[in-house]
């Protein structure tokens, strides 16, 4: 079984190579078409490393339509030879014969997932950086990778940061102008609310380190806390100093980064695609437990719908399998057409199902069209004769 392990994938590897690529180049071309008024000024070298850092953003469409076409055409080329018939005959069982399209659809996923969570959200910061260097022609004077006037509150802590700029590949802020980063919050209930300003802060070792700098008219910025109100206990003591290190302030640069990316899609406009991690879902949750039902129905969606997405692959494995491989006098064509309806169907009642119920029973939603279409495609690899 090894032998023929190896061979099923050697003779799948070459089409599914091909597909790719070619459906890739397809849908980049055809995005750039409609993209292109967007890169005016940009150079090519720029737009090629636009549509590089953004390639993961393609995979959740590519990747499974080149895998089912893919295995369409290799099943169905063994299936035409009765090579499946000969490895039948010699006692191997239809799951069993099927088992290195199943690790093939299992590693895709595991790839898309690792590509979700580590290289999307990445990729999509770098691109808008690439755009927005030539927008209008208005260049941040910190750099493109800066981010400007960013309000970030943590509710679990009861602090609010008012940061003018802010830059989430190296986790630094900046004060622009006479703008000092500004951080709100109380120790306990028993203390004011207190105030930094600061010039420059910097996430390091697990905590922020705030430093003095000059303004433009050479006077310093200061970091003080207001002076605690008349009859309180001051139990932590603060005063004016050239650099402070608070490892309380615990909010990571991923987060304030998340905060910013989550937001946008509490809004009914913007566009559902999920370009934001778990693992920034996961933050959000727990700096915002209060959060308002509508919100929370929200970001449930997201989060069921980010982790049925990359199982994608292995659903239209189980779909093409029986499909293809199926012998007989029938039509090769017809089976390989019914194969691409029923993924396509996959495809329909996934979105309708994350469209329709995935604020109110979004477990339901992300889920069901997986179980539905992999059982039923399970119980039909099992009758394939």
């Amino acid at each position: 079984m090894r032998l023929l392990d190896r061979y099923l994938i050697r003779e799948w590897l070459i089409p599914f190579g091909v597909c790719l690529s070619g459906f890739m180049l397809l849908w980049i071309a055809f995005k750039l078409i409609n993209e292109l008024d967007e890169f005016a000024g940009v150079g090519p070298a720029e737009i090629a490393r636009y549509y590089w850092v953004t390639l993961p953003g393609n995979f959740f469409i590519v990747v499974p339509v080149a895998l089912l076409l893919s295995l369409m055409y290799a099943i169905n080329q063994h299936s035409r030879h009765h090579e499946f018939i000969a490895i039948r005959n010699a006692g191997i069982g239809m799951f069993r014969m099927s088992a290195p399209y199943l690790l093939v659809g299992v590693l895709l996923s595991a790839g898309l997932y690792w590509s979700n969570e580590k290289w999307l959200p990445n990729g999509l910061r770098e691109g808008e950086i690439i755009k927005t260097v030539q927008a209008e022609g208005k260049e941040n004077p910190l750099g493109p990778e800066w981010i400007t006037d960013v309000k970030f509150p943590n509710d679990e802590a009861n602090r609010i940061w008012q940061i003018p700029a802010f830059n989430p590949a190296t986790g630094e802020m900046r004060a622009v102008g006479d703008n000092p980063i500004i951080i709100e919050w109380k120790w306990d209930e028993a203390q004011p609310i207190r105030v930094i300003l600061a010039p420059v802060a910097q996430w390091e070792d697990g905590g922020w380190t705030f430093s003095m700098a000059k303004k433009v008219d050479g006077s310093d910025f200061l970091i003080i806390d207001i002076a605690p109100t008349e009859g309180f206990p001051e139990v932590d003591p603060m005063t004016r100093s050239q650099t402070l290190r608070l490892e309380e302030f615990d909010e990571t640069p991923m987060q304030i980064e998340g905060e910013l990316k989550i937001a946008p899609l509490f809004d009914r406009r913007a566009q559902k695609r999920w370009s934001v991690s778990l693992a920034e879902i996961d933050s959000y949750r727990r700096i915002h437990p209060n959060i308002e039902p509508e919100k929370k129905a929200i970001l449930n969606a997201q989060y069921q719908a980010r982790l049925a997405e990359p199982l994608t692959c292995f659903i239209v494995v189980l779909i093409a399998i029986p499909f293809a491989a199926a012998s007989g006098r029938r039509n090769a064509a017809v089976g390989v057409a019914a194969g691409i309806i029923a993924c396509l169907a996959f495809f329909m009642v996934q979105q309708f199902a994350m469209a329709v119920g995935g604020q109110l029973f979004p477990h339901l939603a992300a889920w069901t069209p997986h179980a539905l279409f992999g059982g039923l495609s399970a119980w039909q690899i099992s009758r394939v004769r």
